[in-house]
């Protein structure tokens, strides 16, 4: 029996994933991607990794790699209420680890590193002009090639994906951006943190006791402002104004809620930000992928265990009905969380209360954890 085979578009950390757990089937895979391999990969951003996800991935790495990981205990969260902050809760595991943060980079080169060895993988450099869902093919150019599954990782903004799932979606604008750079300072800072500001949410995530990164969720409006100095003064009244700090370039993008009804068409299924994006206040955007991806690896291989093709299979349909509600929830959940932190006068008076001894709810807490490391519906069983 011929080999099955699927097609990964794209070269983010959703595409690099998937075309590297999926190898581990009894598959062939293409992954595509419209850069040559020898670009140099650029993505200054970091992903913090819950311990079941970083598990499950870490399967699929070597032991070396697991120094590029930063682990963590605790979690701080603190709320600004006239011009001081407040530690209103704080998650800690003595036994366990919260998160396990890496920069996006190196994620990346292992990922890759990983896939060039994978005998079973064909690394293809060429822009997909098209998808052909009717007959399970892509194109390039003149030329078309068939596929028993064609996974698109390519990102919220690209044709192919408005094409496949069309204008049927859910969206909620803020009208907000995302601020991010790497900053080195002189005090230690080994644990994340997550400031709830009168600008907005800002998470600080260590990469190592000596520096960390920054993502600051902010109004567009602020855009137009001397960026450098915003940052600077508010990372030093935040760390104390004698702490040292150097920031590297800062880099912007737009942020927004975002679902799309419908994220399959035949044998084709969007995964990662194509299929929704969340606000990053919660640091959820990759996990729910790697859920993703474990997801779709489960089905596939079940498939597989009875002798079952890939294609014009149930496996899509299995998987848009069991991780569709699960993000979903999530995404409203982290904007509903995101809109609850904005400064207003009429709500802070019950804000206040509600913060002011919810970190004796300890129940509370525990659920948090849980759900931030498997996800809603795997946290209740």
């Amino acid at each position: 029996m011929k080999k099955q085979k699927i097609c990964v578009i794209g070269d983010g950390l959703s595409g690099l994933t998937a075309a590297l757990v999926l190898s581990n089937l009894d598959i062939n895979v293409d992954f595509i991607t419209k850069n040559k391999q020898e670009k140099k990969i650029n993505d200054p951003r970091i992903t913090a990794i819950s311990p079941t996800n970083f598990k499950f991935l870490n399967k699929y790495l070597d032991k070396k790699d697991n120094k590029l990981f930063w682990p963590c205990k605790k979690i701080n969260l603190f709320y600004e209420k006239i011009n001081q902050l407040y530690n209103f809760i704080n998650f800690s595991e003595d036994q366990k680890n919260l998160l396990y943060i890496i920069k996006n980079n190196d994620l990346k080169k292992v990922l890759l590193k990983k896939i060039k060895r994978k005998k079973n993988i064909k690394i293809i450099s060429n822009e997909v002009k098209k998808v052909d869902t009717k007959n399970s093919c892509i194109l390039f150019g003149k030329k078309s090639y068939a596929y028993d599954l064609i996974l698109l990782c390519v990102g919220r903004s690209s044709k192919i994906i408005s094409e496949l799932v069309g204008k049927r979606f859910i969206q909620k604008d803020d009208k907000e951006i995302a601020l991010t750079s790497m900053v080195s300072h002189n005090i230690n800072i080994s644990d994340p943190r997550q400031y709830f500001l009168k600008e907005g949410p800002l998470a600080i995530l260590p990469t190592n006791e000596k520096n960390f990164s920054f993502v600051w969720s902010v109004s567009n409006k602020l855009k137009n402002k001397n960026i450098n100095d915003f940052v600077f003064n508010k990372l030093k009244k935040i760390l104390g104004n004698k702490t040292n700090i150097n920031i590297n370039k800062i880099i912007t993008y737009p942020i927004s809620f975002k679902f799309n009804s419908i994220f399959s068409k035949n044998n084709s299924l969007v995964l990662g930000d194509g299929s929704y994006n969340v606000h990053p206040v919660a640091g959820q955007g990759f996990n729910l992928i790697i859920r993703d991806i474990m997801k779709l690896f489960q089905f596939i291989e079940y498939n597989q265990s009875l002798g079952l093709p890939i294609k014009d299979s149930e496996i899509i349909k299995k998987f848009v009905s069991s991780r569709k509600p699960e993000n979903l929830l999530f995404g409203l959940g982290i904007n509903l969380t995101n809109s609850f932190f904005k400064q207003n006068e009429i709500t802070s008076p019950i804000k206040d209360f509600i913060l002011s001894d919810i970190n004796k709810l300890n129940f509370l807490k525990e659920m948090s954890i849980k759900i931030s490391d498997k996800g809603i519906f795997q946290s209740l069983k």
